[in-house]
């Protein structure tokens, strides 16, 4: 008692003392005076401690616009103290002791002046021996946590974190370091403790090591904690939750709000109804005459906790109280959750409505389905030609040619048109109407090369084999020697290196005769059917041999859907059609 009279008398006899020679600074200046600052800082022989300018300068003007100085002065005397000195060194805001004496116990005065302006105001700094025999500081402030919940003590000295250099802080209790365990979480200026208990309380201690000017220095401040077994957890509005309902026109109505406080401490929550009205949130009424009002709160205690619950009651629903939001708000220092429901009329059946409604997205995704599986070819092909940057370019993938044609050669009398369709048709259309850039046997190949040689070059310079065929091209024993159908064939299914497209230049009436791997392919991706126009192309054997192949517009829709994609895009996308 005797040594908080003491601080007491060695305070006002200081504030006296600077009311006295606060005019030793400068008499002819007029200074707006703040008074002395209520905090204090609390400092032992030997430490660095730093003295902050306790005014708030953002609230007295903008600091980023308008230049300004601060100066402090020592209130024991009124004289300035310079920027260096061997004891104190002010340095803007700041008083730094780098080594601090109990001769400099006192009160400082931090003034800060504009170009039209002058504000002052003081501030404590105490010095005080340890005493002999004991870690605790001489002085401390006070903290407080909660007993059986997590809680945490601040550091004092986190205000200073962004005025020095490589700043850290270790925390003690009871004078020993703590280090992160099950218990204690040190995270710099914040101190973490887990599942608080009774014998939490103590005196804590952080010591901060930092640096400024290159000279190092360190300051501590301790925490009295105290811990409170009484605690109260944050609120929970556990009723209403975003709520629907349904309710006839002039019945009465009734809604609870119910509010969940755990914990056994004193309980300082307040639980309102309010209304949103025209953008104006306004809180209902508690006069129970009122057609629309909030009756008495209900308080109750459980092992948990506490619950407290209040009716919303509307004697007569009308027209306009649909379609509102009433909220349910909990008042506490902890924080304010809310609730709200809305009214709206009882009406139609709203499943019927919904099943409607879905069973309209479900016909409509059929048909959108059904649209783009008949209309696939068109569609790729549209997106294809107004949207080239959505497919990779061909260009560097070591291929010369987009297609290879192949068809039958000294056959029977069907294969002069396969070879009339294969020279003159197919260039015209896919080299001289669309750009592609196809490879003919006998046409694009060397003199004098061998066949096979010249087929197998070919094939792996080419990005697709387009093979003709008729019903005797691949079933007679000729078909056995056909290069570049054995060669193709077996790129595609053994070597996997070339992608076949089959068109089929006349109806294939007995499919079981076609060769083995032609029958598989053709059942797996199917086949381009250049008959199909006709009920059969005219017959081979026909005497009108001027008659030549005219295949529909969707025959060459569909070639057009299985040749290479001429995109423009440099990396692969993900959209294909």
């Amino acid at each position: 008692m005797g040594c908080f009279f003491l601080v007491f008398l060695l305070t006002f006899l200081q504030e006296t003392e600077c009311a006295v020679i606060s005019n030793k600074e400068d008499p002819g200046e007029s200074c707006k005076d703040f008074g002395l600052a209520y905090e204090r800082m609390f400092a032992i022989p030997g430490e660095s401690p730093l003295l902050e300018c306790p005014l708030q300068i953002q609230y007295l003007f903008n600091p980023a616009e308008t230049p300004y100085n601060v100066t402090w002065y020592d209130a024991r005397n009124g004289l300035e103290i310079p920027n260096r000195q061997p004891r104190g060194s002010g340095s803007g805001s700041l008083l730094w002791f780098p080594n601090i004496g109990l001769q400099d116990q006192g009160t400082y005065t931090c003034v800060v002046r504009t170009e039209s302006q002058c504000f002052r105001q003081a501030a404590v700094l105490l010095v005080s021996e340890m005493i002999s025999g004991n870690c605790e500081r001489p002085q401390s402030g006070g903290q407080s946590i909660s007993a059986r919940v997590n809680d945490l003590l601040s550091c004092p000295l986190r205000r200073y974190l962004k005025s020095v250099d490589h700043p850290t802080i270790q925390w003690y209790k009871n004078c020993e370091p703590l280090q992160e365990d099950d218990k204690f979480a040190p995270n710099k200026d914040i101190l973490n403790i887990r599942n608080v208990q009774l014998d939490d309380a103590g005196f804590y201690t952080c010591k901060m090591t930092f640096s400024l000017s290159g000279v190092a220095g360190e300051m501590a401040e301790s925490i009295d904690c105290e811990v409170h077994d009484e605690y109260l957890e944050n609120p929970r509005v556990i009723v209403p939750v975003n709520e629907i309902l349904k309710v006839e026109r002039g019945s009465s109505f009734r809604k609870d709000c119910v509010v969940v406080v755990p914990g056994n401490g004193f309980l300082m929550v307040q639980v309102l109804w309010k209304v949103l009205l025209e953008s104006e949130e306004n809180f209902i009424s508690e006069n129970t005459s009122s057609r629309i009002h909030q009756e008495a709160l209900n308080e109750s205690r459980t092992e948990e906790g506490f619950v407290l619950v209040r009716t919303l009651s509307v004697s007569d629903v009308s027209e306009e109280d649909f379609y509102l939001n009433f909220t349910c708000m909990a008042l506490s220092s902890r924080g304010n959750p809310t609730g709200q429901f809305s009214l709206i009329p009882e009406g139609p059946n709203l499943f019927l409505l919904l099943g409607l409604l879905m069973g309209s997205l479900a016909l409509l995704f059929m048909i959108g389905v059904l649209l783009c599986t008949i209309f696939k070819v068109e569609l790729a092909l549209w997106v294809r030609t107004l949207f080239p940057f959505l497919y990779k370019t061909t260009d560097g993938d070591g291929k010369q040619y987009d297609a290879y044609i192949a068809y039958p050669r000294v056959l029977d009398g069907s294969s002069e048109r396969a070879e009339a369709f294969a020279m003159n048709t197919l260039p015209q259309v896919l080299e001289g109407r669309y750009g592609y850039k196809l490879f003919i046997l006998g046409r694009d190949g060397l003199p004098g090369e061998a066949v096979v040689d010249v087929v197998q070059d070919a094939l792996s310079r080419c990005r697709r084999l387009l093979l003709l065929y008729t019903a005797s091209s691949l079933c007679s024993p000729e078909a056995l020697e056909w290069a570049e159908q054995q060669t193709g064939l077996y790129q595609a299914h053994v070597e996997n290196s070339i992608s076949i497209v089959l068109l089929e230049l006349e109806e294939i009436r007995e499919p079981e005769h076609l060769p083995p791997s032609v029958r598989i392919l053709k059942d797996k991706q199917g086949a381009l059917q250049a008959w199909k126009r006709r009920k059969r192309w005219m017959s081979w054997d026909s005497k009108d041999h001027s008659s030549a192949l005219q295949p529909s517009a969707g025959f060459w829709r569909e070639l057009r859907y299985h040749m290479p994609v001429r995109g423009k895009a440099k990396q692969r996308t993900w959209f294909s059609f």
